[in-house]
């Protein structure tokens, strides 16, 4: 080991790292993380590994160099094995030889490295959808200037249960601001998920693309209310305008005119007063209230008839109440959806109910929607336009009348009005779930993908949503993914239970035909139920048609088409009919109630797996 010394210092230390090879070593290992890093980022994604892999990889690296060094220094690879080099005689030495092995070693790593290199270059070169996305992440927030969301009020009174009133509060507003033709305000659907959020306004901005929020408080107390308010400018953060307004419960829609007063001067545009010289029963209001806040979500009978009571309550209470009339209406309305309450029966209380609304309020939006909808569920296809238009011209941000306008237009135009209800109301399943149908009828089936995943998202309690998520996949050729479609659902309900028991059922049996007796059996038992509600028979029938039971979903279709007529304005074009267009009893169903096509020729049938029929999604 002297002599070993001796010679490290006659040779000099550089000279020295060259004899051993360290130099060589460095070099080799530098050049294979490189090789590794660049592979272990072009492929991280395919295999799955977090983001932070090559974070850590590149961590151990730097902690390994100098270990690796130090290996190279102090060891010698000899024919008899790796040997200590102070153990090694002059005679033995083969450094030479290992030299150029390592000059070989260094010339195919440094290969691979700028193959993987060149590789990735040309990779990301022939993907212009990540490029575009980093620009559009890139690209500065410039929110329309128009544009406002009001987030829910904060519940001042100390008693969580008065959430509703706070809420009810803002949804007024919220629809009152919208009859402001100068601007654009997201819906209270979308804008009510915002309740308690840790998000600040720039976030919410952004994730709305608004300019503009609204958001405040309201407290209670007795026949006194107090609401507090702030406008703050999504892209600096900054407040815009603040106020606070001390009233009457009687003069609540007057403190809300106030308010929208106020904002339209802040934001420079025009404001035109909806109803400031009106006083309400501060009773009648709170069981408004109380009703709104009972069907905004509810997707059973037993909640919307308790909301039909309280309204009753509030009609008989201020039979002069314009809002109690046509909640009423819209009530009525929503039981032939949830209930197995006919159409028919439903109809002529809905009417009634919305023109006392309109006598006493002819601007009243939600009478006028009402009315157009027993219009269009009637065959009056003319007069539901009218009443639409009518509708937008008041409340041009009315989600629901964008909606409900495209349920009778041809397909194009009422595909950009689902459109514009979207962008109004990302979170509403009802626009969705139209834009879904648009796509299926137009053919573009990978379009219906993203909105029905919304649909999922926003209500996995419904069958319907999981069944429609099912049927898209199915038309993709993707039966393995439509069977996993049901493992999102949460139902809540024995029915939802049972629908989405048979669904997976059903789909698991176009892969697997030796549950086809099960799932027929399983379908054929929710046939025979007697709470399915104008909806759940299309679940039904989309069922039996993946199953290849066209006569029985055949004479169970025009049941379904009387109890909900728009649900089959497109007969002609959904391709879940497409088994039944050669059956001349199907096309009488289109001659009768497609409002949005002429009858489809002839064609011909599709497998089952490819094109299950469809509930109206």
């Amino acid at each position: 080991m002297a002599d070993s010394a001796a010679a490290t210092g006659k040779r000099g230390f550089f000279e020295e790292l060259k004899r051993r090879n360290v130099l060589r070593a460095a070099v080799l290992y530098a050049g294979a993380v490189w090789a590794f890093g660049q592979g272990l980022s072009q492929f991280s994604p395919a295999l799955g590994l977090p983001d932070y892999a090559t974070r850590w990889f590149l961590i151990a690296a730097v902690i390994g160099f100098p270990l690796w060094i130090a290996f190279a220094w102090f060891y010698e690879f000899t024919p008899q094995g790796i040997k200590r080099e102070s153990e090694v005689a002059p005679s033995e030495s083969v450094t030479h030889s290992t030299a150029r092995k390592l000059d070989f070693a260094i010339i195919g790593v440094m290969a691979v490295a700028i193959v993987l290199l060149a590789s990735g270059y040309f990779v990301h070169r022939s993907a212009p959808a990540v490029a575009s996305n980093a620009e559009t992440a890139a690209k500065p927030f410039a929110p329309p200037a128009d544009t406002l969301v009001v987030l829910p009020f904060a519940n001042e009174s100390g008693d969580p249960k008065q959430q509703y009133f706070s809420d009810g509060i803002t949804e007024e507003l919220t629809n009152a601001l919208g009859q402001n033709a100068a601007l654009t305000v997201i819906a209270w659907d979308t804008a009510s998920h915002y309740r308690n959020s840790s998000e600040g306004p720039q976030a919410i901005g952004q994730a709305l693309n608004v300019a503009n929020l609204l958001h405040g408080s309201i407290q209670r107390e007795g026949d006194q209310v107090r609401v507090v308010v702030e406008l703050v400018n999504t892209r600096t953060g900054a407040q815009i305008w603040s106020n606070h307004y001390d009233d009457t419960l009687a003069n609540v829609f007057q403190v809300q005119d106030r308010i929208s007063a106020s904002i339209a001067a802040a934001l420079q545009v025009k404001f035109a007063a909806a109803r400031s010289a009106q006083t309400v029963n501060p009773q009648a209001h709170d069981l408004v209230l109380r009703a709104r806040a009972l069907t905004d979500k509810s997707r059973t009978a037993a909640p919307i008839e308790q909301a039909r009571k309280l309204y009753e309550q509030a009609t008989a209470l201020a039979p002069g109440y314009a809002d109690a009339h046509s909640g009423l209406a819209r009530t009525w309305y929503l039981l032939t959806e949830f209930s197995t309450l006919p159409l028919k029966d439903a109809l002529p209380k809905v009417r009634e109910e919305a023109n006392k609304a309109l006598a006493l309020d002819p601007r009243n939006v939600e009478a006028l929607l009402q009315l157009a909808n027993a219009d269009d569920n009637e065959g009056r296809h003319a007069e539901a336009r009218a009443g639409y238009e009518r509708a937008l011209a008041i409340d041009p941000s009315n989600s629901g009348a964008h909606v409900n306008y495209g349920n009778v237009l041809p397909l194009q135009p009422g595909l950009a009005q689902y459109l514009e209800a979207v962008q109004l109301d990302p979170d509403n399943a009802t626009a969705q779930n139209n834009l879904v149908v648009a796509e299926l009828d137009l053919g573009e089936y990978a379009q219906a993908l993203a909105p029905v995943q919304a649909m999922m998202r926003l209500d996995p309690a419904s069958p319907d949503n999981a069944l429609g998520l099912a049927l898209v996949y199915s038309l993709l050729h993707r039966d393995a993914d439509a069977v996993k479609a049901f493992d999102l659902a949460r139902p809540d309900t024995e029915l939802a239970k049972a629908l989405i028991a048979a669904g997976r059922l059903t789909y698991q049996s176009l892969l697997d035909p030796k549950l086809r007796a099960q799932a027929l059996a399983a379908v054929d038992t929710l046939r025979q139920r007697a709470d399915l509600d104008p909806t759940s028979i299309a679940d039904v029938i989309q069922l039996e048609l993946a199953l290849g039971q066209h006569s029985t979903a055949l004479e169970q279709l025009p049941k379904y088409c009387a109890g909900e007529p728009v649900g089959c304005n497109d007969l002609g074009l959904n391709p879940v009919y497409l088994p039944l267009r050669g059956d001349p009893r199907f096309q009488a169903l289109v001659k009768q109630y497609d409002t949005v096509s002429k009858p489809a020729p002839t064609a011909t049938v599709a497998p089952a797996s490819a094109a299950p029929a469809s509930s109206p999604l």
